[in-house]
């Protein structure tokens, strides 16, 4: 089956059937072992063991208390490797954390929950981050872990449309108005000269379903913007896509980690550990294909029913390298501004980048 042009065209968020997309269903919540080798509680209360499939193996125990922490995800899906790492191998134990992961609907879900003090950190997209600073609230974004976007705007291979500019008079398909992918899709097609609200019809038509790929094969839509998890459901199904191009969107962070300032100034330690067990659950995903698909493949086995956990994990694998010249987690006021520029968003007058950035943690965290 052919795939996308471009892996780091895969794009941004917030929902994604992935990522930044909300997608439907009840939010799952996983807890670390914690000192001592407890047991993994699921959602469902069953309890598995703290080892998993392959290597994988808790390792150490922390010196000292160990700090409680919940973390706010976006999606349970492949593209969370990183964390389902670092709880697999014992990283966040060696850190003295004990972690609780709750996967939600979305990243708005996600800012909404931690702006209602129901988590600690949250894994969101720069959109969302923007609109919280709007609105007032003091949101820090300590690390980042997808480069790039992870949601795409594209087209059946045999498409006659050959870029953005083609979609005049078009319809393209999303997941719903509210859609992580909607800001990025309004943005490929604002940059290449057209207005979103009256060159093209935005039409919602799920995430990667049944009803999705029909609306493209009756010619309902003529292209579809969606997250990576949306694009490979699709492909699956047996239409394959092509990306039209958005330009470099490489370095862009796609997926800030952020905290409230009150966090940071009380949990400063907590902060550093954390983002160092991530750091190291990327490594090891990126170095160790096949003990973390193993990993997955027990934590998530509903993705690998076909092959579309496999490909999904593919194509996020570069999403999770920094770009040349930056540590994993650090970002740039520059990379910001350019994805705002594309998204376009403005922030509140007196307020950058810079402003948002806690970059205090970024050497600490790549320090193992």
């Amino acid at each position: 089956m052919k795939r996308l042009d471009r892996v780091r065209w895969l794009v941004l968020a917030t929902a994604l059937g992935m990522i930044l997309a909300a997608c439907g269903g009840d939010a799952e919540t996983t807890t670390t072992a914690g000192a001592g080798g407890e047991a993994t509680t699921t959602a469902g209360g069953a309890e598995e063991p703290t080892t998993t499939a392959g290597e994988s193996t808790t390792t150490g125990e922390p010196a000292g208390e160990t700090v409680a922490m919940t973390v706010l995800l976006p999606v349970d899906s492949p593209n969370m490797y990183g964390f389902r790492v670092a709880e697999a191998n014992g990283y966040y134990t060696e850190e003295g954390l004990e972690v609780t992961h709750q996967f939600l609907d979305g990243a708005g879900n996600v800012m909404q929950q931690l702006l209602a003090d129901n988590g600690d950190i949250g894994n969101v997209g720069t959109a969302n981050v923007a609109e919280a600073v709007e609105q007032g609230h003091e949101i820090r974004a300590i690390g980042n872990v997808n480069y790039g976007s992870v949601f795409s705007l594209t087209v059946p291979e045999d498409s006659d449309i050959q870029t953005p500019a083609d979609l005049a008079g078009r319809r393209v398909g999303i997941s719903e108005l509210s859609g992580g992918e909607v800001p990025v899709v309004r943005g490929i097609i604002s940059n290449a000269g057209l207005d979103p609200d009256s060159d093209v019809e935005l039409v919602p038509i799920g995430e990667g379903t049944a009803l999705a790929v029909r609306a493209l094969e009756e010619g309902q839509v003529d292209a579809v913007g969606g997250s990576v998890n949306d694009i490979v459901a699709i492909e699956v199904q047996g239409l394959d896509l092509r990306a039209l191009d958005p330009g470099d969107l490489s370095g862009v962070p796609a997926l800030p980690l952020v905290a409230t300032q009150e966090y940071i100034d009380a949990n400063p330690e907590a902060v550093e550990g954390f983002l160092r067990a991530v750091a190291r659950g990327a490594e090891f995903g990126h170095t160790n294909q096949e003990e973390t698909l193993d990993i997955l493949r027990e934590v998530t086995p509903e993705w690998f029913t076909d092959e579309t956990g496999e490909r999904i994990f593919e194509l996020v694998l570069d999403l999770w390298q920094a770009p040349e010249g930056l540590l994993f987690h650090e970002q740039t006021p520059e990379s910001w501004e350019y994805f705002f520029d594309i998204i376009a968003v403005e922030l509140p007058e007196g307020i950058t980048p810079g402003d948002i950035i806690a970059d205090d943690f970024v050497e600490a965290a790549n320090d193992f």
